[in-house]
C-alpha cells in the first residue's frame, strides 16, 4: 500500500445542511456577477454543477451605497436558483485582495444584516476579515452578532504579496480561533516552490493543534495544488470555479471533484513513468501528482545524484555520457521494485531499449510534450543541462526534439502537452487517462 501522510479526522462542524469535516472536503463554487441578472445567470449554472457549497461575492455585484434591500435581493435570488445549496456570504475588500474598498461601519453592517436574514436565504456561512481589521472592537461585536443568528464565522486572512513564514501563518490563524471565528481561513501568494511547502506544513501544525476547522490555500497556478491536496492541509472547504474564477488558481469545479475523489480514495495497479524532453516540467508535474494522490515519486536523476555522491553534470564531466546512461539503466531496474511510485525520467532514458523493457514491465509511460519555444523559455538561465551548455538556442533545442520526439512517441502510453504549463490540469489530463486505460479508479 502507498504511505498517506500521518492525517487523522479531527474535527466537524454543522453548519445548517452542510457537515464540514476534514476527512472530506467540501467544493465551494463562487458567484461573482456584477449586477442582478449576471448573479441569477451564475446561480442556475452554478447549481447544476452541484458544489457542496456557493460563495457570494459581494465585492463584486456593482451596487450603489450598500443598499439592505438590494442585497437582499440578491441573496433571494441566489437562493431562489440554487436547489437548497448553503451560501457563505464573502465581501473582500480591496485591503485583502477583493474587488472594493469599504468603509469599516458599511462592511459591519453588511455582514450583520445578511446574518439576520440568514435564515431565510440559507446562509450558512459570513467570511470575516479579521487578522489586519485594525477596528477590532466592532469587528469583535459583529463575530458576537452574527454567531447569535446562528450563522458560522469564517475568519479569513489574504497575503496576495507573498508566503509569511510557516509560524506566522499558524499564528494568523491561531489567533482567529481565539477572536472567536468558527472557522480559520488564511490564503497566501508563493513566489517559489518552498513556499508551498510552508503553506502545507503550517496547515498540518493548525489541524493538528487548533479546535476550529481550517481552510487554507497557497494561490496561483504554483500553489494551485494545495487546493486539491486538503489530505495533507486538513483544508475543510476548497474553492472551484464556477462560470468565474474569484481568485488565482482557482482549478474548474469538476476537474477539483475528481482530482478530491482522486486524492481520496484513488488506486492505482502501476507505477507512472513520465518521460519527455528536457524543461517539459517531469519533476514538477511528478510532484504535484505524488501531492494529489498520495503516490510516492522518485526522480531518476536526483536518485543517481544521490547514489553517486555527485551532480549530473560532473558524472558527463568525469565520466561521459555512456557511464551515465548505465547508471540510469540500473536506477529504473531498482524503481521497478517499488508499487505505486511515480517515475520522473530523464530527457535521455527512453532513447535506450534496454530501459522501455524495464519500465513496461510495471509502468504506465506517460509522455509530456511541449514546444521548442516553452521548452526554451523554461531552461534559458539553467546551467545544469550538459546537452545545452554550449548551444542554448531555440534552433538547437529543437534540432535535439526532432531526433529524440519520434522515440518518445513511439514508447509513450498516454501523451499530456505541457505548454500552458498547468500543473494541476496536467495531472487531472494524466489520471483521467489511466481512469480510461483501466489503471486508475476512485471510488
Amino acid at each position: 500500500m502507498r504511505k498517506r501522510e500521518d492525517f487523522v479526522p479531527m474535527k466537524t462542524l454543522e453548519c445548517r445542511g452542510i457537515t464540514l469535516s476534514d476527512k472530506q472536503t467540501k467544493i465551494c463554487v463562487p458567484i461573482t456577477g456584477t449586477d442582478l441578472e449576471e448573479i441569477k445567470e451564475q446561480a442556475e449554472k452554478i447549481a447544476n454543477m452541484n458544489p457542496d457549497v456557493v460563495e457570494w461575492r459581494a465585492d463584486f455585484y456593482d451596487v450603489k451605497d450598500n443598499d439592505e434591500t438590494e442585497f437582499e435581493q440578491c441573496l433571494k435570488a441566489i437562493n431562489d436558483n440554487l436547489k437548497k445549496i448553503p451560501i457563505i456570504y464573502t465581501y473582500r475588500t480591496s485591503n485583502e485582495g477583493g474587488e472594493k474598498s469599504i468603509d469599516v461601519d458599511d462592511y459591519c453592517r453588511l455582514c450583520k444584516y445578511v446574518s439576520e436574514i440568514s435564515e431565510k436565504y440559507n446562509v450558512a456561512m459570513i467570511d470575516v476579515e479579521l487578522y489586519e481589521n485594525k477596528d477590532q472592537k466592532n469587528i469583535g461585536k459583529l463575530l458576537l452578532d452574527i454567531k447569535s443568528t446562528g450563522v458560522k464565522v469564517i475568519g479569513s486572512n489574504h497575503h496576495f504579496e507573498g508566503t509569511p513564514s510557516e509560524k506566522d501563518i499558524f499564528n494568523v490563524l491561531k489567533t482567529m480561533e481565539e477572536a472567536g471565528a468558527d472557522i480559520c481561513k488564511i490564503a497566501v501568494m508563493p513566489k517559489e516552490k518552498v513556499d508551498v511547502k510552508t503553506l502545507i506544513n503550517a496547515s498540518k501544525k493548525a489541524n493538528k493543534e487548533l479546535n476550529a476547522p481550517i481552510i487554507t490555500m497557497s494561490m496561483g497556478e504554483l500553489g494551485a495544488v494545495t487546493r486539491i491536496c486538503t489530505r495533507m492541509t486538513g483544508s475543510v472547504i476548497t474553492f472551484g470555479a464556477g462560470v468565474n474564477a474569484s481568485a488565482p488558481g482557482q482549478p474548474p469545479c469538476e476537474m477539483v471533484r475528481f482530482l478530491l475523489k482522486a486524492s481520496e480514495s484513488g488506486k492505482i495497479d502501476c507505477n507512472v513513468a513520465l518521460i519527455g524532453f528536457m524543461g517539459t516540467g517531469k519533476t514538477t508535474i511528478s510532484n504535484a501528482l505524488s501531492r494529489i494522490t498520495g503516490f510516492k515519486e522518485v526522480d531518476v536523476d536526483q536518485y543517481i545524484v544521490e547514489k553517486e555522491g555527485m551532480a549530473i553534470k560532473d558524472i558527463f564531466a568525469e565520466n561521459g555520457e555512456q557511464y551515465f546512461r548505465n547508471l540510469e539503466t540500473q536506477a529504473l531496474r531498482d524503481l521497478q521494485e517499488e508499487k505505486e511510485t511515480i517515475i520522473s525520467c530523464g530527457g535521455g532514458a527512453v532513447l535506450r531499449d534496454e530501459n522501455v523493457e524495464i519500465l513496461n514491465t510495471g509502468s504506465v509511460i506517460v509522455q509530456l510534450k511541449a514546444t521548442p519555444e516553452t521548452v526554451f523559455e523554461r531552461v534559458k538561465d539553467h546551467t545544469h543541462r550538459p546537452i545545452l551548455n554550449n548551444d542554448m538556442s531555440v534552433r538547437h533545442i529543437t534540432e535535439l526534439m526532432n531526433q529524440r520526439e519520434p522515440r518518445y512517441n513511439s514508447v509513450a502510453d498516454i501523451q499530456v502537452n505541457v505548454d500552458k504549463g498547468d500543473r494541476v490540469e496536467t495531472c487531472y489530463y494524466i489520471l483521467k487517462e489511466l481512469e480510461k486505460t483501466g489503471h486508475f479508479s476512485v471510488e
